[in-house]
């Protein structure tokens, strides 16, 4: 079994023409569990629409137990009450409304299933801007192979995703106490990787400036696509004081660490950047890698990095 997610990708092809990553379907408490302060203000959540386009369908009353359970991993959300169905939001309470879709896809390679399902909650209308184009907006897709699928459970298990990371983006964007912390705290690659976006988006949030350290720990993670984008992230909130981090962490035999890590460590500026960037600008053997170098070279240069003598104590791997 495995399960996929597309970010903001509303219908599928959008999700074969978005950034897909693999995913477990291993579900616990809230990602969000490591977050501290004052307990958040709760939204209603109501369902609307409920769309399975024409094909194998379960009962409305089924999928809206299976959202209840679902939202009970993310303590920003909680279902509707009944008596709320014909007003917008009852006292302080803002009440949303959200669609539901899912499909079967057969899958002819193994005679299986895709189960292909989008959970849409309308933005609250505080974080509107905060959560910027995706919004509160997520496909999953669950694989199956034959003999595997069973639609309950399944789409049970594909909506409690969508839960848990529409929680973390609903957190970011409300900057609350901790989330930074907390979510790059977890082993969950999508939730990591939701973070680090919103820190690229903020990075002179204070809890963005505050993970520096802990996103260039990042760039050694067992999956690739977090350790790709913690070089990008940590030449946005870092220092020169990262980049003999960055270059001790990256593989040099890796060479779209090594050029994201040129651009990065230019960012970061000072002389142990210029130093480094000017070895490899002279050293590397690829011309696309060395061209690479020498950009970042001609950048660090720009805003007055100088070099000396500790840049070139720090080129592992290079000649």
């Amino acid at each position: 079994m495995a399960c996929q997610i597309c970010y903001g990708g509303a219908t599928q092809p959008m999700l074969r023409r978005g950034t897909i990553f693999a995913l477990t379907a291993t579900l616990g408490a809230s990602v969000a569990s490591g977050c501290r302060g004052p307990e958040p203000e709760v939204f209603q959540v109501r369902v609307t629409s409920i769309d399975t386009h024409g094909g194998p369908a379960l009962a409305d009353e089924q999928v809206e137990g299976i959202m209840r359970h679902s939202l009970e991993r993310a303590p920003s959300f909680s279902p509707a009450e009944r008596d709320q169905r014909s007003q917008r939001s009852r006292g302080n309470v803002e009440v949303l409304n959200a669609s539901l879709e899912y499909r079967e896809i057969p899958d002819a390679a193994d005679n299986g299933r895709d189960l292909l399902v989008r959970l849409f909650i309308e933005p609250p209308e505080d974080l509107g801007d905060e959560l910027g184009r995706d919004g509160l907006d997520a496909t999953v897709m669950l694989e199956r192979k034959a003999g595997e699928a069973d639609l309950e459970s399944d789409l049970q298990l594909a909506t409690d995703r969508l839960a848990i990371i529409l929680q973390a983006r609903a957190d970011l964007a409300r900057r609350s106490e901790g989330a930074v912390e907390g979510l790059l705290a977890t082993r969950d690659a999508e939730i990591i990787l939701e973070t680090l976006a919103w820190i690229r988006r903020h990075p002179q949030d204070a809890q963005s400036r505050q993970a520096a350290d802990r996103v260039a720990e990042l760039i050694n993670d067992e999956d690739e696509n977090v350790g790709l984008l913690a070089i990008e992230t940590i030449g946005e909130i870092g220092g020169p004081e990262h980049v003999a981090i960055v270059i001790d962490r990256i593989q040099l035999t890796n060479a779209g660490q090594v050029s994201r890590a040129y651009e990065a460590i230019a960012r970061l500026g000072g002389p142990d950047a210029e130093g480094f960037l000017r070895f490899a600008a002279r050293n590397e053997d690829e011309p696309n890698q060395r061209a690479a170098a020498e950009r970042a070279l001609r950048r660090v240069a720009e805003v007055g990095g100088a070099m000396d003598e500790a840049g070139h104590a720090r080129t592992r791997g290079h000649r």
